[in-house]
């Protein structure tokens, strides 16, 4: 019971933590992120840590959307700033554009479908003409893709906004 209530009661500060950031992004100069608002997407189940690398109370559920404040390196890892003092590893999701976007398949054939990581999932695809609700976007090894299922994006260039 005790760990129920710690839990929730870290939940609620971060979340309210949240909203103080809320409005305010910042990124590094050198960071690959374009200029804008940006989130986390949690694929796992992950601890996170203060800014000193030492574990924190709070755990991020799988599914879950965090904003980001900060994105900063640290070795050869990248972390993100999800409120003050409590950071997650970019290993533990991925960074989104929050975009609400209709979408119609234009490619002659079926649009492949990508995961989170840009791999291409063979058993699924989209069918040309057809239409589709995307809520992000995500950019990966140059390229952009619009999310329309829980894992599943399709690349910008087989796809026409409307």
């Amino acid at each position: 019971m005790k760990k129920v209530i710690t839990y929730l009661s870290v939940s609620i500060g971060l979340l309210f933590g949240l909203s103080t950031v809320a409005n305010v992004t910042t990124v590094k100069a050198d960071s690959t992120l374009p200029a804008g608002h940006y989130a986390f997407a949690v694929t796992r189940t992950t601890e996170t840590t203060d800014q000193n690398g030492n574990l924190t109370l709070t755990i991020l559920p799988k599914g879950s959307s965090w904003l980001i404040n900060t994105e900063y390196d640290k070795g050869d890892q990248t972390f993100f700033q999800l409120a003050p003092n409590i950071v997650v590893n970019l290993y533990a999701g991925y960074v989104y554009m929050p975009k609400v976007q209709d979408l119609k398949v234009i490619s002659k054939g079926p649009a492949s479908l990508y995961d989170h990581n840009g791999q291409l999932i063979t058993d699924r695809a989209l069918a040309p003409g057809s239409e589709w609700y995307s809520d992000r976007v995500i950019f990966l090894d140059g390229e952009t893709y619009y999310r329309v299922a829980t894992d599943e994006f399709v690349l910008l260039s087989d796809v026409q906004e409307y």
